[in-house]
Formats: C-alpha cells, structure tokens, sequence
C-alpha cells in the first residue's frame, strides 16, 4: 500500500484532498461540467523550486546537416529549431519536439481533480524528445504488416487488424490499440512511450515558462497544453459541455497535425483530445510525492496510465493533469513515443494489489436482457462528503462490459486496487442501438442500478454483492430522472442532482458530473440522492 506521504486516495478516516494530508478536499467545488479548471488552490509556496540555468553552449553542432543543431547540444534553444536526433535527416523539429531539463508542477487539487492527481509537487526532468504528433494509423498500419502482426486490440478504429489503412484515414491516429503494441511500435522506433511525468510536462510546460523563469510559481500550473483557456473545439477535439447539452466536435478523430490552435507548450499537438495517449507507467492511485526525479511510476503492474482524452471525452478530460487507466477497457487509446536522454527510475511504491468484487444482478424488466450489461466501479474518495455526488471529471476505477444472459439474475465478477472504498452500480443496453453521427448512448435505456451494499470496502476479496436494476423512467416519484441526455460513446458513469440521476455525458472513460439541476434528461435512468448515475457506452465505438 501507499506510504503515509502519498495516501490522499485513501477513503478511510481521515482522508485528505489531492494537496496531501492537511489539505481541504476540493470534492465540494462547483458541479459544473463547463467551466475552465482553475488552479489557484493547488499553489503552494513549498512549490517554489529553483530553475536551473542553461548555459548557452558555445558551439551548436548540426552533425546531420538538416539545418537544426543537435537538442542534448544545446538544450536551452528554442524547441522549435532543435533536433531530436542528429544523426538522422528525417528527425527534425517537425517530427519531434525538445523538452528541456528542469522541474515542473505535477498534478492538481482543484475541484475537477481526482483523488489520484495529488499531491501536488514539483518534479524534476532531464531533457527529452517527444513525438509532435500521435502515431497516424498508416504508420502503425506499415509496422504491423512489416512485422507480420495482427492487431490486438478488441476496438481498432481506422484500420484493420492486418494493417490496412481504410481509405482516407491514413493521417487519422491509430486508435484501439492496446499498451503492448503502442510500446513495441515505439521501441521498433528506437524509442519508447513517455513516462506519465514527461507526458504531463510536455501538455503543462515546465517552470521555466512562468512568471518567474528562475523558479516554480503559480503560473506554472496550466490547467491545459494552450493554456487557461477552457476547452473548445478549436483547440482540442472532444465533447464540449461549453453550451447545453454535450455535443461531440465531429463525432471522430481528426488528422493528428490538426487543431494547431490546441498545440502544447513545446509544439506538441493534440495532447489534450483526439485519442487517450498511452503512457510508460504502470497505473497506481497513490503514487504521487516530492522528491521524484525522473520518475517511472511502480515497478510493476498489469494496468497502464492513459492521458489526455479523447474525440468523445468531456471537456474536464481536457486537463494536462488528468489521469486515467486501462482498467476501463474499450477507450479510444493511441500513443505518441519518447526519445529520453536519461534512463527512468521507478517509484519507491508497492505495485497495486487487486482484489475481486463479485455478485448478482437483476432487473425490474424480470430477465437481463438486451446488447450489453456494463457494472462500473468508483473510488468513494471522489465524491463530495456533503452531497455524495462525484465532482467534475472523475473516472470509474474499474467497469466490466457483459453480455445479457436473459436470464433473472446475472452474475459479474471484476478487479479493483485493494484497500479502497467504492460504489458500484449497472446499467443494461437494450439494444436501442446508437448510430454513428450525433446519437444519443442508450447504455443505461434498458435500466439502472446501484449495489445494496454501497460503499463496498475492499479490504478483501466481496462476493454476493447486488444490484437490482430499476426500468427507465422510474425515478423519485415515478418520473425521468434528472439529467441531460445520455452521451455520443464513452463508458461513464455521472452524477445527477439530488432527487434522481441520469445520464449526462460520454467521455470515453471518464465520468462526467454536475450537469445544472432541472434538466430533464431524454434518457434519465433513475438513482439515489447522492449516488453514481448509469455508465455510458463502451468506448471506442461509433
């Protein structure tokens, strides 16, 4: 388990929000969906670490003669002329990006953070080079038919599972592909995919771009790769929340040197949206503390960390300092791969240790029937102690995607880290269906339910666990629940207002909460005052 420096995740007593032990929970902020992240309440003056000169060296060689000087050369000139590789002409600052050695700020304790973001702290960098753009699907496509492999994962997009590259996606990213193949392509590269710290400093900047280059200050703490700005479609490409009900950009991915606009930082593009980014790391809820240098995350571990959302994620999943994993399966996930000058060092952590949760459903329908059961799993650290509803931007910690039996009762079974507490609750596609093009997940249209047993301490494996799933529509006092509509695809489940919950938006993965009360919900499924409404759709599909 997590030492005492790193336990903000925990549920039990005493908990703490993200910014460590002492620290408020940010759980009771503004329900909101739209809002840009403010970070004002991460900044700490302990933060305020130095920031390393670097000297101008005296000759910048361009040893490949490709016109940019060599970036480990010359690691303080601007990213933008820099070469990640000189020794190879067809590696330049449009292929690759510099990012310079020195600290950054890590994580988040604003309101729209998960339990897993913090606490906040400065961590230290060597220099490295990162991918400008994800990996397209025709170079993914050419590695897979030049290896002889067959695609392994269950929700390829934009290709198919021999390597060819369906008509006019070519630029379009890989999407689908599990965190074995985005590692060996880009070891097959001569590179490797970026630890979650180098991936979040390339989408937050380091700390020598604030308002103080010589150390960390608080504007350092950019909530997004453009900056304050909250998230439009003209910057990344997702489900804005901006105005009204979610609605998705264009219901697709787009070409990987798309939405400029959007660009990070160092010159990094879609960083924030188009597909979740797989990262090197092993996922752990508990790893964050001060002192990390070149961190690798836990030695070990099954799960992996996926980064920066996707073309159907919320606008929350748009930060530089949310986290996700592949316990959820089926999100839109890609990869961009990392050129590093220092060899990583892994976290001083015990890898995650799982138990199983398992039991029964039922449906007031009387049989479990229908396109597909999903059982979705969230930490109880990230509700709100006053209301009991999820904050903005939280993620299931674990969903389990079934197929209808048709029978009174089915059974489910799936992990969770141990030593957390949780809320489960299910939700039956009826096989309503959802076409591609602006339609509406009918992931919860065949009903919704919680676990008698809710909040689930698992300390243990916890059998006989149930949840009897109530039909659409019958809420509080035999209405629609409250809610917007449900969402274009994305597994997730959202808190409604108190009185009755429902659907209120995709976000391949992630949870989305707080949609305005009052909102009638097209597809309202019903629920408890202060408990997770329905998960959404599996991710990936269209």
């Amino acid at each position: 388990m997590p030492s005492a420096q790193n336990s903000a995740r925990s549920s039990g007593p005493g908990t703490t929000g993200p910014g460590g032990p002492g620290a408020p929970s940010p759980l009771g902020g503004p329900k909101g969906s739209s809002a840009a992240e403010d970070l004002s309440g991460s900044w700490r003056s302990d933060l305020a670490a130095a920031v390393p000169s670097l000297a101008a060296a005296a000759d910048c060689p361009d040893a490949d003669g490709d016109g940019h000087p060599s970036a480990v050369a010359c690691p303080g000139a601007d990213p933008a002329t820099l070469d990640c590789d000189d020794t190879d002409p067809s590696v330049t600052p449009d292929t690759e990006r510099w990012v310079p050695p020195g600290p950054f700020v890590m994580g988040s304790a604003s309101d729209h953070a998960g339990a897993d973001e913090g606490p906040v702290s400065v961590v230290q960098l060597s220099g490295y080079c990162l991918d400008r753009f994800e990996v397209s699907s025709a170079d993914f496509g050419a590695w897979l038919r030049a290896a002889s492999r067959t695609a392994e994962g269950p929700d390829l997009r934009s290709l198919q599972a021999d390597g060819q590259v369906e008509a006019g996606r070519e630029r379009h990213p890989a999407e689908g592909v599990t965190w074995a193949e985005a590692s060996e392509y880009c070891i097959a590269q001569g590179k490797v995919l970026p630890t979650e710290a180098q991936w979040e400093k390339a989408a937050r900047g380091g700390c020598e771009g604030g308002d103080d280059p010589a150390a960390c200050d608080a504007a350092d703490l950019r909530p997004y790769p453009w900056g304050a700005d909250a998230p439009t479609c003209a910057l990344a490409n997702h489900q804005t929340t901006a105005t009204g009900m979610p609605k998705l950009c264009v219901s697709d991915t787009q070409a990987v040197d798309a939405l400029a606009a959007g660009a990070g930082p160092y010159g990094h593009q879609h960083l924030s949206g188009n597909v979740w980014e797989f990262v090197a790391d092993p996922y752990h809820p508990s790893v964050y503390g001060p002192g990390r240098e070149d961190p690798a995350g836990p030695s070990e571990g099954r799960f992996h960390v996926l980064r920066g959302g996707s073309w159907n994620t919320f606008s929350t999943n748009m930060r530089a300092a949310n986290r996700f994993h592949d316990m959820v399966m089926g999100s839109a996930a890609g990869m961009r791969c990392a050129r590093p000058t220092t060899a990583a060092t892994p976290d001083a952590v015990a890898p995650l240790e799982l138990v199983t949760l398992s039991g029964t459903i039922t449906s007031a329908r009387g049989t479990v029937a229908g396109r597909a059961l999903y059982v979705t799993v969230f930490d109880q650290a990230d509700t709100d102690p006053a209301t009991g509803m999820l904050a903005p931007g939280r993620s299931p910690m674990a969903e389990v995607r079934l197929t209808p039996e048709g029978k009174e009762k089915q059974s489910f079974t799936l992990q969770v880290p141990k030593g957390f507490t949780y809320l489960l609750s299910a939700a039956l596609d009826d096989g309503s269906g959802a076409g591609k093009d602006d339609y509406i997940s009918a992931s919860g249209s065949g009903g919704f339910g919680q676990a008698d047993q809710n909040p689930v301490t698992a300390d243990r494996d916890v059998a006989e666990l149930t949840i009897a799933m109530l039909a659409p529509g019958s809420g509080p006092g035999g209405g629609a629940a409250l809610g917007p509509p449900g969402p274009p695809p994305g597994g997730n489940a959202n808190m409604g207002p108190p009185g009755g919950m429902g659907p209120q938006g995709g976000q391949g993965g992630r949870p989305q909460a707080g949609r305005p009360p009052g909102q009638q919900g097209q597809q309202g499924q019903p629920g408890k005052p202060g408990q997770p409404g329905p998960p959404r759709e599996q991710r990936g599909k269209r």
